[in-house]
């Protein structure tokens, strides 16, 4: 696939003139690019689960949007774009949107999960599309109102209307990402490099600041000195290398003993016959087999790591170091 970015100044929004984008979901997501797409002139419906059950609905009503069932605003869009949680969303559509699916409409999504792995199985006569700003949610509310957006990518799977990318590009202008940059990739590659991602790169992150943290601690360091060391320190040297690159941070902006450390005792704590496993395991759907199984039982190893790390000596020591320190 070409690797190419697609701008502000080569996308159009007319595709969507006199169309309804209905998205599905008013969580994480579903809020921000709900008020950027409105911000951006685009006529956006909310469809949301029970009232009673779901926050989303009275969130959208606050915010000025139309609200209504996710069966209704299936009907009345000509783009579903759902935003929904990824182990939620079949059974979903199975009961609220494919049977109101009518012939050329866009069902659009943020992540191909679904679609990859087959829950949903969408039928020929409609398009299927995915947009996704590789940010969390509310740092695409927050760059689109400073006037820039969050890079993104998009993919096409099936394009019954022959403008099936010009809609998703329009999505993604219409929620910023383009003034920074979109580029094209397939759903394969969004879903399961995005799922690599978040296993090794956030994963792998994660555990390398809390071994940091408990090593130094372990060993007699001042926690407050430890937390410090663990985390604020690699944002501060993340933002640059972001801004310059890698080479030149590690050869120009830090110390040369800094730049000794990194490149003789970095590769040793990573463990790259382990990454590389973690991909193949991703790529051949054993990732997605496992989460799906979790989610269908209620999540159990989710809500027992999560007690454990709430009791953590670093998550306490995280909270008391924030107050203190603030965000400087």
């Amino acid at each position: 696939m070409e690797n190419k970015v697609f701008l502000d100044n080569e996308v159009g929004m007319e595709v969507l003139d006199g169309k309804v984008v209905a998205v599905i979901g008013y969580g994480i997501q579903g809020q921000p690019q709900s008020l950027n797409l409105r911000d951006s002139g685009v006529n956006v419906i909310v469809g949301a689960g029970p009232r009673k059950k779901f926050p989303d609905w009275d969130r959208a009503l606050e915010d000025g949007f139309e609200v209504m069932s996710i069966e209704e605003a299936t009907q009345k869009a000509d783009v579903i774009h759902i935003l929904l949680a990824d182990p939620a969303q079949p059974g979903v559509y199975s009961d609220a949107i494919q049977p109101n699916l009518q012939q050329g409409k866009t069902l659009s999504f943020a992540h191909g999960y679904n679609i990859l792995y087959g829950a949903i199985i969408p039928p020929e006569n409609v398009n299927v599309v995915l947009f996704v700003p590789n940010g969390p949610g509310h740092m695409v509310r927050k760059k689109f109102l400073e006037d820039s957006g969050i890079y993104g990518a998009i993919a096409v799977d099936q394009d019954f209307t022959g403008d099936a990318k010009e809609i998703i590009l329009a999505i993604a202008k219409g929620c910023g990402s383009t003034r920074v940059g979109v580029v094209e990739v397939s759903f394969q590659h969004e879903t399961e490099g995005d799922n690599f991602e978040e296993q090794v790169l956030y994963g792998g992150t994660i555990h390398l600041m809390k071994t940091v943290f408990d090593t130094m601690v372990d060993n007699g360091y001042p926690p407050y000195f430890a937390y410090a060391k663990a985390i604020r320190s690699l944002r501060t040297v993340i933002d640059v290398m972001d801004e310059i690159g890698i080479e030149e941070y590690i050869s120009q902006r830090a110390s040369r003993t800094c730049e000794f450390a990194i490149r003789t005792r970095g590769p040793r704590v990573i463990n790259e016959d382990e990454i590389r496993m973690v991909f193949a395991e991703t790529e051949r759907g054993q990732f997605g087999r496992d989460w799906m199984e979790e989610w269908h039982y209620g999540m159990p190893q989710l809500h027992r790591m999560r007690r454990t790390t709430r009791e953590s000596v670093m998550e306490k020591v995280g909270k008391e170091w924030r107050d203190l320190f603030g965000k400087g």
